[in-house]
C-alpha cells in the first residue's frame, strides 16, 4: 500500500494515540457490510483503518455466540477498530475488557451515531447523545481499562433541535477519547439532507484530537470537497465503498481498471467463501455481487439470473464468467 497515489494533495498522516493513519480515507462501519471479507478487501485497496461491524455489549457479557464472526479479522487488516455499542456504560466497558483480551484489536470505538430504530430505541447509537453523562462515563471508564486508544463516531445530535455534537466533542475530548469520526447528520434526517460541512469544520476547529468527517462521500472529488472545506484529518466512506471500494485506491466508477475490478472481485468472491464456507458465502456475496455488477456495462437480464442461482458452484462459475466476458470499458 505504499505506492497509492496521492488521493488528497498535501495529506498528511496522523496518529490515533499511537496508532498510524497513513491515508486520508477509511472504510465506515456498516453493519452487514463491513465484514471480514470486505474490510481486507478495501485494506489492500488502500483503506487506512479496519472498522468492524458493530458489536453488541449485551451479547458479549452474556457470552452469545453470534457476536464472534464479527470479532475475527486477519493480521494484514490492522490497525483494526473495534465498534461497540450499548446503552449502560459499565456494561460496554465489561465487554471492551473482554473484546481486548482475546482479540487485541489496535482502538475500541464506541457507536453513538447508528440510527435504526432498534438500536436508538433501548439509548444506544445516536440514542447515547441524549445522555452526555453516559458518554463522559463510557469514555472515561474505557480510558481507565484499555491501554489502546478509544474513540468514537457521533451524529450532529437526535434532531434539528439537540444539535449537541460540539458538547460531546468537548466532553469526549476532556474524558480521553483520541479521536472522533462526525457523521454530520441528525439521526432524526437518517440519510436525507445534504450532510452539514460546517459542522465538521466547527468540530474540527474546536478539538485537538483528529477529527474524521462522514457522509454523503460518493466519489474522489467528494473526499477531497469535505478535507479541503473542513480540514477534517480524513473521511469515511460507506454505502459508496459497496460498489466501488476501489475509490480507496483512487478510482471513481467509471475508470476502474478492468484488470484491477476482476481481480478484486475474484478475491472478493473467494475470500467470503473461505471466511462464511462455500455455502453461505456465496449467499451472503450476492449483495456486494449485484452492486458490482451494476456499475459496470452488464445488462440487468444478465445478471439477474446469475444471482438467482441457488447452487454456490453454479453461482460461483456464471458470476465469474460474466466478469471475464464482459465489455471492456465500464460505465456510471
Amino acid at each position: 500500500m505504499d505506492d497509492l497515489p496521492e488521493l488528497i494533495p498535501g495529506f498528511t498522516s496522523f496518529r490515533i494515540q499511537s496508532v498510524p493513519v497513513s491515508s486520508p480515507l477509511i472504510l465506515a462501519p456498516m453493519d452487514g457490510y463491513s465484514d471480514a471479507p470486505f474490510r481486507s478487501v478495501t485494506r489492500r485497496l488502500g483503506s487506512a483503518l479496519s472498522y468492524t461491524e458493530f458489536i453488541n455489549a449485551l451479547d458479549v457479557t452474556g457470552n452469545a455466540p453470534n457476536y464472534q464472526k464479527r470479532c475475527e479479522f486477519s493480521e494484514m487488516e490492522r490497525p483494526v477498530v473495534f465498534q461497540l455499542f450499548d446503552e449502560d456504560p459499565s456494561r460496554m466497558i465489561r465487554a471492551a475488557e473482554k473484546l481486548y483480551q482475546k482479540w487485541a484489536p489496535d482502538i475500541m470505538d464506541i457507536n453513538m451515531g447508528c440510527s435504526v430504530r432498534h438500536v436508538t430505541n433501548r439509548g444506544a447509537g445516536a440514542g447515547l447523545l441524549r445522555h452526555p453523562e453516559k458518554v463522559a462515563a463510557t469514555i472515561e471508564g474505557l480510558v481507565k481499562t484499555l491501554p489502546i486508544p478509544v474513540t468514537l463516531k457521533i451524529r450532529l445530535g437526535w434532531d434539528e433541535q439537540s444539535k449537541n455534537y460540539l458538547e460531546i466533542g468537548k466532553i469526549a475530548q476532556e474524558s480521553g477519547a483520541s479521536a472522533i469520526a462526525l457523521h454530520a447528520r441528525t439521526r432524526e434526517q437518517l440519510f436525507s439532507d445534504a450532510v452539514d460541512l460546517d459542522a465538521i469544520a466547527l468540530l474540527k476547529q474546536n478539538l485537538a484530537i483528529p477529527v474524521i468527517g462522514n457522509g454523503d462521500i460518493r466519489t474522489l472529488a467528494d473526499a477531497r470537497r469535505m478535507i479541503d472545506y473542513t480540514k477534517c484529518d480524513a473521511v469515511m466512506i460507506g454505502r459508496a465503498a459497496i460498489s466501488n471500494p476501489w475509490i480507496f485506491a483512487g478510482y471513481d466508477p467509471s475508470n476502474v481498471p478492468n484488470d484491477l475490478f476482476r481481480a478484486t472481485v475474484r478475491d472478493h468472491l473467494a475470500k467470503m467463501k473461505e471466511f462464511y464456507g462455500t455455502e453461505r458465502g456465496c449467499v451472503i456475496f450476492r449483495k456486494y455481487a449485484k452492486m458490482y455488477l451494476q456499475k459496470r456495462s452488464i445488462p440487468a437480464d444478465q445478471i439477474r439470473p446469475i444471482l438467482m442461482l441457488n447452487d454456490p458452484d453454479r453461482f460461483s462459475k456464471s458470476f465469474l464468467d460474466l466478469i471475464e466476458n464482459e465489455k471492456e470499458k465500464p460505465i456510471e
